[in-house]
């Protein structure tokens, strides 16, 4: 978006005044003030103090809000600031959206989103409806751009050899390299399982590959919201969810053999 004064953002509000966003911050703080460390909830209240003239949303600068939170012996750096930024769009709390003016990125414009529990985010069923929950780093947009091997592969911005339906919910989230890493976890996780006789079968083929692979996926983008830790990388974390879904259905599969 193109930078300017706080009144050219007026439209992006979620609120009919203070006091329904006020209403709205409430509950979001019951659900997840707790993953909040005590000098991340100082920012955020900071940023909601700077988004009451118009209600749930400010563009006021970073370096402004780190500033305004030294008042006397409190006080919070850049860096757990941007901590709290990163929380708070997980948690689907906060929408940021960044501004330009001509090629260089100015301040942020930081819009507050109505409630929703906890509930609801586990059953919501269109990653589309949170993409802001994920950063995807700029670099692999470039990387798509100029290496020959990729343009190849993502050929009309279709992957090859990976299900439309998986390719066109995760892309939501990730790069295009990345959704293909991703449909490998799949394809890895379902090669083969042993049998009775400790000869290798195809896992369960009333089990729908592309169904394991979606559910599994949004599985993990609902714990990410959640605020589950990720040790290694979301490749290892999301096999790893496949592998448990698999190893549970492949018990039952196997008690209806006996």
């Amino acid at each position: 978006m193109k930078s300017g004064n706080i009144e050219q953002f007026v439209h992006l509000s979620n609120f009919n005044d203070v006091k329904e966003f006020n209403n709205h911050i409430e509950q979001w703080m019951v659900d997840f003030k707790a993953q909040f460390t005590k000098g991340e909830l100082i920012g955020l209240k900071r940023l909601i103090r700077y988004s009451c003239k118009y209600a749930g949303i400010s563009n006021a600068k970073i370096q402004t809000l780190v500033s305004a939170t030294h008042n006397k012996e409190i006080g919070i750096s850049r860096s757990t600031f941007e901590r709290m930024l990163r929380k708070a769009k997980q948690y689907g709390i906060l929408t940021v959206h960044n501004t330009f003016c001509g090629s260089n990125q100015r301040h942020n414009v930081y819009v507050f989103n109505r409630y929703q529990s906890i509930k609801q985010v586990e059953s919501q069923s269109s990653v589309n409806e949170v993409p802001q929950t994920i950063d995807v780093p700029n670099q692999e947009t470039s990387q798509v751009k100029t290496n020959n091997i990729l343009i190849d592969t993502y050929k009309d911005n279709v992957i090859l050899d990976v299900p439309i339906r998986f390719q066109e919910l995760v892309k939501s989230y990730y790069s295009a390299k990345q959704v293909l890493e991703l449909w490998k976890c799949v394809t890895y996780s379902t090669q083969h399982y042993n049998d009775f006789n400790g000869q290798y079968v195809d896992y369960d083929p009333s089990l729908d590959k592309v169904e394991l692979a979606i559910t599994s996926f949004k599985q993990m983008i609902v714990n990410i919201k959640l605020g589950y830790t990720i040790k290694k990388s979301i490749f290892s974390y999301y096999y790893g969810i496949i592998q448990k879904k698999l190893d549970t259905q492949f018990k039952y599969w196997k008690l209806n053999l006996l």
